[in-house]
């Protein structure tokens, strides 16, 4: 069986009609149309949610899109979310 590592030496070229660029080195992300893609994503979006619900921010997530809610009553709630509303 031979294991293939989809998140390091990895490179990727775009193919234009018949003509190929170079060869990059792929730095960040999953190559698209892998079958580990979704897994990844999920793994990546659920540690966030949970990040997220640790410091009271409410999130709604289906497949690829999320929605996040947050009460904001005074100063201190912008602050501790670094908001500016001015």
């Amino acid at each position: 069986m031979v294991k293939k590592n989809f998140l390091t030496g990895r490179t990727f070229q775009t193919k234009v009609d018949n003509t190929l660029s170079d060869i990059a080195d792929l730095s960040s992300g999953i190559v698209q149309g892998s079958g580990i893609g979704p897994v990844m994503f999920l793994m990546y979006i659920n540690e966030l949610i949970t990040m997220l619900a640790n410091v009271g921010v409410k999130v709604k997530a289906f497949a690829d899109d999320v929605k996040v809610y947050i009460k904001i009553v005074n100063d201190v709630d912008c602050n501790h979310f670094h908001f500016s509303f001015y």
